[in-house]
């Protein structure tokens, strides 16, 4: 039976962010908490003025640099981080938005089929509108994570 202890932790938003997309791969600390490989941060995300922003991840904790070494002062410690899910999270924001985009796109195309069958396109056009507004949010969130595909 392996023993995994959970570690929470605050960080700023841009650390958050960049480990969250995958292009930070470490976090410095102070090592009080005798991490080890296979523990896992429960990582917790701090605006700019130290409030938490109800965002929180995951990361496993693949190697620990222990201080004394490397130019580390003792007691401090360089955690190397892996994180596989948000990577599959982003993806699959990028799918849904890119599918949802093209269903608005053939509902709009079938307007004019709508009134013919003698129905009213109203509820179609608020759906597409609907529609519209969460493909726009989805390119603002994905901005933040250019991930190749």
């Amino acid at each position: 039976m392996s023993n995994i202890t959970l570690h929470e932790l605050s960080i700023q938003s841009a650390d958050f962010t960049d480990i969250l997309a995958g292009r930070k791969t470490h976090q410095v600390c102070l090592n009080h908490r005798r991490y080890a490989v296979g523990d896992v941060l429960i990582l917790r995300e701090l605006d700019e003025n130290g409030e938490d922003t109800g965002q929180e991840m995951n990361s496993l904790i693949t190697h620990v640099e222990h201080g004394n070494t490397v130019g580390l002062e003792d007691g401090w410690c360089v955690l190397s981080l892996a994180n596989t899910t948000p990577l599959l999270g982003i993806r699959l924001i990028g799918y849904l938005r890119d599918r949802l985009k093209e269903h608005c796109d053939y509902t709009e195309a079938a307007y004019q089929l709508i009134k013919k069958a003698g129905s009213t396109d109203n509820q179609a056009k608020r759906t597409v509108q609907a529609g519209r507004c969460w493909v726009d949010e989805a390119n603002h969130f994905l901005k933040k994570f250019p991930v190749e595909s």
